[in-house]
């Protein structure tokens, strides 16, 4: 037997339907921001050809700058334009339409790379880059990191078992940067970390490096120091009282070669390890079991190495450019992420930004040349170059 809808009852059903799709489309569009998206680059080359008419008995060069402005416009609306439109009324009440065409990026720098002159036009044709300098962004691929000896605290009010956990947290460090999908670690968690022994030129007047060997971290690189701490907590009093260790795990960064901070990262958790009442049964009840306190020990170590991790993520890749003869170059190369025509950006005073790309590189060094071969490198020696585009 077949019911047949009221017309109320089937235009109540046909909005809940609607209302239903409605949602589902939200929760989809959702779904879809939430996926990850390939990284956009911050950066990008384009060529225009700007055109200019030479008028009779003028100069050339006042064409020529008129043609290059045409593609520099040119070559800036590639990267996207901002349109605005707004209407005007004359006096005559007739009403006239304007649009405004505005670049939507910025051009970083430029090269041209041809110029045509006839006996009517100007031509020139360029090679830019366009885009934004980017203040901020986690661009590493991937991180390579030196892990030293860890620095452990345990307070002399803390229980005598606590200190046997130290070794296992550590363990638990290094397995976890190790198999860290974005970290590239050297484990030398057998040397204590001395900054300034480290940033010391001369091994041959250093004591560290005559009886056991040093080991240095490259520019672009990290050094780590963990931080195990234990101190002791004892709440309440008279027939109810409670105590606690305070776990916290730090893991401290540094920059390569100059080994100055670059970040430190903490996790800490308050572990209940005693209770004491008048009634014993409770007390051994309400204590933890082995499994319960390993997992409790160890509890903040994912947590500050994914802080860390995303912290050296984000740290930009700089050096300082250094000139041998006419050749720039940076002390660090594919290693760090660079690959061939790599983008990096420099501002070098009365030049504003300077754009330059990877000529050449191996994997702890990469030359540089500027995207114009006719900038006097020169005048780059000492500034501080930083990498736009990274890969892995």
């Amino acid at each position: 037997m077949t019911r047949a809808i009221p017309p109320i009852a089937a235009k109540s059903c046909l909005r809940s339907f609607r209302q239903a799709c409605v949602v589902l489309a939200g929760v989809f569009l959702a779904m879809l921001a939430a996926l990850p998206h390939p990284a956009r680059a911050s950066l990008n080359f384009t060529e225009a050809t700007g055109r200019a008419v030479i008028q009779e008995g003028a100069d050339t060069s006042e064409a020529r700058m008129m043609a290059l402005e045409d593609a520099l416009y040119l070559a800036a609306l590639q990267g996207g334009a901002k349109i605005d439109g707004f209407s005007t009324v004359s006096t005559d009440t007739s009403l006239n339409d304007f649009l405004l065409v505005r670049p939507a990026s910025m051009i970083m720098d430029y090269t041209i790379i041809d110029e045509i002159e006839d006996s009517t036009h100007y031509s020139v044709t360029i090679r830019a880059v366009i885009g934004e300098k980017e203040t901020a962004g986690c661009v590493r691929p991937v991180v390579n990191a030196t892990l030293y000896k860890p620095v452990v605290k345990i307070s002399a009010k803390a229980p005598g078992w606590a200190s046997a956990y130290s070794p296992a947290i550590a363990r638990m460090i290094v397995k976890s940067l190790t198999e860290h999908e974005k970290m590239d670690l050297m484990n030398a968690s057998n040397r204590p970390f001395s900054a300034a022994s480290l940033s010391n030129t001369n091994d041959a007047f250093d004591y560290a490096a005559l009886t056991g060997g040093i080991v240095r971290v490259s520019d672009g690189d990290f050094a780590l120091v963990p931080e195990i701490r234990m101190d002791h907590e004892r709440t309440g009093s008279g027939l109810l009282r409670r105590e606690f260790v305070i776990l916290t795990v730090t893991l401290n960064g540094y920059h390569g070669r100059s080994y100055e901070p670059a970040f430190s990262e903490t996790a800490q958790v308050r572990i209940p390890v005693r209770r004491s009442t008048p009634l014993t049964v409770i007390d051994q009840l309400s204590k933890k079991t082995r499994d319960e306190l390993n997992a409790a020990m160890t509890l903040p170590v994912p947590t500050v190495i994914d802080a860390a991790v995303s912290a050296m993520s984000c740290q930009p890749l700089k050096a300082r450019l250094v000139i041998n003869n006419t050749t720039l170059s940076v002390p660090f190369g594919r290693k760090q992420g660079l690959n061939e025509n790599s983008l990096a950006v420099t501002s070098s005073g009365d030049m504003n930004w300077t754009v330059l790309r990877v000529s050449s590189l191996n994997e702890t060094s990469a030359s540089l040349v500027p995207l114009d071969p006719g900038r006097d490198v020169a005048k780059l020696a000492g500034k501080t170059v930083e990498f736009m585009e990274l890969s892995r």
